[in-house]
């Protein structure tokens, strides 16, 4: 047989698929055999997010046009026998803090940053580069600076059709987008929870890299000290490929469960959880253990005064990035929420920060000494169910969410840990998505990965 002439012929014919229901490997085995078609696949998508986007509002810019010709592109290409790795052919989605030639970067406000926003930059280009496909940009809180903007429109959480629920944030069009079935994979960034966070509460898993293993050039930043580039997927093997693709990688080998150690904290992270996070989160812990895992405390350094500085300190490095005529300038543009939080950068002086800057690699260093002893550490990702978008309408009520719902998933930008979420609400069928936060320390990135798949296995997937 004439292998290149049976692939053209079979791409010609080649169907597409619901991307939700395979896993990256499947997709891009059903891809290079002929079964699939990329272009089949990616007009399936754009036709659900048409139909589907004027609820959801996960996207805020659709590149019809390019998405189309880059999948045929990939289909030409694997008809010819030309393979450009294991993500060729997925259709992915970026929160619009990524840069994309061609298409707009607004990172999610009215301010006008035309003069400060990035190049492409070498995320991007690795994925573009290996094939995959962008469908668009999905709308982020304004400066990926918090979870939810009362003036901004919130993208709706696909767990609850009756009711507009909290997606989380700040990749709030990302995690929905994922949860809804609209990309095959979709990219974020978390400066103190905002991958894994709307993970936990969109019902999808989420993987935060240790800070810096990545480039972010070609990123809006946040925070250059803290912000890590993110993702989502329905499984933990799809979470891995990308990490393996993009840091160059090998995965780590997985080991039995009666071989791990867990810690729990034994402070903060289990403090006034919704009574349906307690019980999905015990049902974890107790599969986990009859499993053979040992679960054991872990004291991790107290965070009394550090969230007000944490915040402080992001936004004297948005200030400085934006710079602080343009943030004095554009205060009454920016959504109540986001300016209240980026004010304190304005009066941040230099010695401040350092001496912040000091603080925060002295607590690193103690945390990442804490878990020396265990494997990675287990606590909830939020402590709270999605609640109605209605109810933190008021600014006060706005802010106050924000702090509440990323109390457990911050620590971790602080101690410098990787870290990711999945969702384990379906142990106990609660009636909106609760997410399981694992932590490992600095540069285990792999490591976390390959106890996450381990721990998937026994928790399952919804």
């Amino acid at each position: 047989m004439d292998l290149p002439n049976a692939r053209a012929r079979n791409a010609a014919h080649a169907s597409a698929t619901e991307v939700a229901s395979l896993s990256l490997a499947e997709y891009g085995d059903g891809l290079r055999r002929g079964t699939i078609g990329a272009t089949a696949t990616v007009e399936r998508l754009l036709a659900t997010i048409g139909q589907a986007n004027d609820t959801l509002d996960a996207f805020t810019y659709v590149d019809a046009d390019r998405a189309r010709a880059t999948a045929a592109a990939i289909d030409a290409l694997v008809a010819t026998g030309v393979d450009l790795g294991p993500l060729m052919g997925v259709p992915i989605a970026l929160k619009d803090l990524y840069a994309v030639d061609g298409m707009p970067l607004t990172a999610g406000s009215r301010v006008d940053i035309r003069e400060c926003t990035p190049a492409q930059g070498s995320i991007v280009r690795a994925l573009v580069r290996g094939g995959a496909i962008v469908l668009g940009k999905t709308r982020t809180t304004e400066f990926a600076f918090g979870t939810f903007n009362p003036s901004h429109p919130t993208p709706r959480n696909p767990a609850d059709r009756a009711v507009h629920r909290m997606p989380g944030g700040s990749s709030s069009g990302s995690a929905v987008a994922q949860a809804a079935g609209l990309c095959a994979i979709a990219f974020g960034s978390d400066t103190g929870g905002s991958v894994r966070q709307p993970a936990a509460l969109c019902g999808v898993a989420g993987f935060k890299p240790t800070a810096g293993r990545l480039g972010l050039d070609g990123v809006f930043p946040l925070s250059p000290t803290f912000d890590s580039p993110g993702w989502f997927a329905h499984r933990v093997a799809d979470l891995a490929l990308v990490w393996q693709v993009l840091s160059g990688t090998r995965p780590v080998r997985a080991r039995p469960l009666d071989t791990r150690v867990l810690g729990r904290p034994d402070a903060h992270f289990f403090d006034d959880l919704d009574a349906d996070v307690a019980r999905a989160i015990d049902a974890a812990e107790n599969a986990l253990r009859k499993a053979g895992a040992r679960i054991v405390p872990v004291a991790l350094p107290p965070l009394t005064d550090l969230d007000a500085a944490f915040g402080a300190y992001l936004a004297a490095e948005l200030v400085a990035y934006l710079g602080p005529e343009r943030v004095r300038a554009n205060l009454d543009r920016m959504d109540p929420v986001a300016a209240a939080r980026i004010t304190p950068g304005l009066a941040l002086e230099a010695h401040a920060f350092l001496a912040l800057s000091h603080r925060f690699k002295d607590v690193a260093k103690r945390a990442q000494a804490a878990i020396a002893g265990v494997d990675a550490l287990l606590t909830p990702t939020c402590p709270r169910i999605a609640p109605p978008v209605d109810a933190m309408l008021a600014p006060d009520k706005a802010a106050a969410w924000s702090r509440d719902a990323l109390r457990f998933t911050r620590p971790g930008n602080l101690f410098g840990f990787c870290g990711l979420s999945l969702p384990v609400g379906h142990l106990v069928a609660t009636p909106l998505p609760v997410g399981l936060q694992l932590l490992g320390r600095a540069g285990g990135d792999s490591e976390l990965l390959a106890i996450a798949a381990t721990v998937e296995t026994i928790v399952g997937r919804p």
